[in-house]
């Protein structure tokens, strides 16, 4: 009935002029919370009370990169009996800082971010990898100035010859690093775009779910996509909750195991990721891979129904 009622409020024309005026992602994260507050509160308003999920709050008004892992999060939550809603922080934190205060008061219940050994021994992974290993596939974001250096490189020793920039905190940095590949980091996500465009260092390496929407968003930076390679290293996005929340860590999993077997998993990760998938051209591609001494060995790399394989 409230959900009800919310929607004759909005159904008014100023108010729907206002919604409008909102910025992109600002309106979707409000269709997020306004789905998910329609499947929790049908089964919760006259039973217990609501449970809610803080989520990481997006870095800046240009970081899309949430929209997907919180739109995951809401489906698997949808298939669970039980009344919980998702709402994002209030205050910004990088990567490692929302991994440090994982299920503190006022700080994020739900991170989701790449495994790695380390993470596992400190966290609860729930192990279903939400891009199915995509985040491992990395194409270069460049100074539009550069491809013609790169269309020199067709192999590891070539790519070691230029210098990457990462978050000093990502995993992906180790994983660079142990392949002789130099890398010069930032604690800033946006700073990395505004280096690059400096050309302070010569390629942004981004996973092909990552880097359509990060140069599109950002046309102020003379940047473009390299046209001929591809880095790949076995590599998953994991959510992660506080090593003593067992019971929110169940929930989400039972919730994904579901959503994976009804098949709405793959429809909600192709509606978000297959287009990014085919403006990749990865037929077209010069594959370098490299290896990942960061995976843990739990990682489920033997069930081929959790990860993106290439049709032949």
């Amino acid at each position: 009935m409230l959900f009800t009622h919310s929607l004759k409020y909005l159904g008014k024309r100023h108010h729907i002029d206002r919604f409008l005026s909102l910025p992109g992602i600002l309106r979707e994260y409000a269709f997020v919370v306004m789905g998910v507050f329609s499947l929790t509160f049908s089964v919760s308003a006259f039973a217990e009370p609501v449970t809610t999920i803080l989520y990481p709050k997006p870095l800046s008004v240009d970081d899309h990169r949430p929209i997907y892992p919180v739109r995951l999060l809401a489906l698997a939550i949808s298939k669970l009996n039980k009344p919980y809603k998702l709402k994002p922080s209030k205050g910004l934190m990088n990567q490692s800082r929302a991994l440090r205060m994982l299920g503190t008061q006022n700080a994020p219940d739900i991170v989701w971010t790449m495994t790695s050994k380390d993470r596992e021994e400190t966290y609860t992974p729930i192990r279903i990898p939400l891009y199915k290993g995509l985040i491992g596939w990395r194409l270069f974001l460049i100074h539009a100035s550069a491809q013609s250096h790169f269309d020199q490189v067709s192999n590891l020793a070539g790519l070691q010859a230029y210098t990457a920039g990462q978050g000093h905190d990502w995993p992906d940095s180790y994983i660079l690093t142990n392949s002789k590949i130099d890398v010069m980091s930032s604690s800033m996500y946006e700073r990395l775009f505004m280096m690059l465009d400096s050309e302070r260092f010569d390629f942004f390496p981004r996973s092909i779910i990552e880097i359509w929407n990060e140069i599109e968003f950002r046309p102020q930076y003379n940047l473009a996509v390299e046209k001929h390679l591809l880095l790949r290293y076995p590599a998953a996005v994991y959510y992660f909750v506080n090593a003593n929340n067992k019971e929110l860590a169940a929930d989400i999993e039972r919730g994904l195991q579901i959503a994976l077997e009804d098949g709405s998993f793959d429809l909600m990760f192709e509606k978000h990721n297959q287009w990014l998938i085919d403006k990749s051209n990865l037929s077209e591609r010069n594959v370098i891979d490299l290896p990942n001494p960061l995976l843990p060995e739990r990682t489920p790399l033997k069930n081929p129904a959790l990860w993106y394989q290439i049709e032949h």
